[in-house]
């Protein structure tokens, strides 16, 4: 499990009042030890999961340790009746909630990229990982619909427009002008990509 999750559970059972520096007495380390485990997200070792289980009187295995992402593995979306919508074909499957930097209370979609407009960030296969949300930072990958057909962009807004930038620098920057933004919906923020090919 990773710091930052340990953290977050410890929180909940103990009403959130756990501090790092009650982290490094039940580790036996000191508080700066735990500071770079925050800073870096580091995994914790079963040894220390135990030490810090029996410091604090709980149990960190018996929680919650799965989220749950719908997996689209041919199409994410599906073209009927003269409407496009997230397709039928998907897969509800589990992964640790320390696989990627899960929040518990977010929904999930995950896709392969089939293109190489975002490399070498993601290649053509690779596995990609979106929290569903319309929460927008700019600059940050995005899934998104446009004209109902899927794309994974990074996004910047500017006055009257979305601008969509790939990664690989011989794709030009895109525009949906504002008369074009009904044609547009954002499905959610790029959280995680694992590579399928070498």
């Amino acid at each position: 499990m990773r710091i930052k999750e340990i953290h977050q559970i410890l929180q909940e059972l103990k009403n959130g009042k756990v501090t790092q520096n009650d982290i490094a007495r039940a580790i036996g380390t000191s508080r700066a030890n735990v500071s770079k485990l925050f800073k870096n997200n580091s995994y914790i070792n079963d040894e220390k999961i135990k030490k810090i289980e029996d410091y604090f009187e709980v149990s960190l295995s018996g929680s919650n340790d799965f989220i749950e992402v719908e997996y689209y593995p041919d199409t994410v979306t599906d073209w009927e009746n003269g409407k496009y919508f997230m397709s039928k074909k998907h897969i509800r499957c589990k992964f640790p909630s320390t696989f990627f930097e899960a929040k518990r209370d977010a929904k999930y979609i995950m896709c392969h990229a089939n293109d190489y407009s975002m490399s070498p960030t993601i290649l053509s296969g690779d596995i990609v990982i979106i929290e569903l949300t319309d929460e927008f930072i700019n600059n940050k990958m995005y899934g998104f619909l446009y004209k109902g057909l899927f794309y994974i962009k990074r996004l910047s807004i500017n006055i009257n427009q979305i601008i969509l930038l790939s990664d690989d620098k011989n794709y030009p920057p895109q525009y949906i002008e504002e008369k074009e933004l009904k044609n547009f919906e954002l499905l959610g923020r790029v959280v995680y990509v694992g590579r399928t090919q070498i």
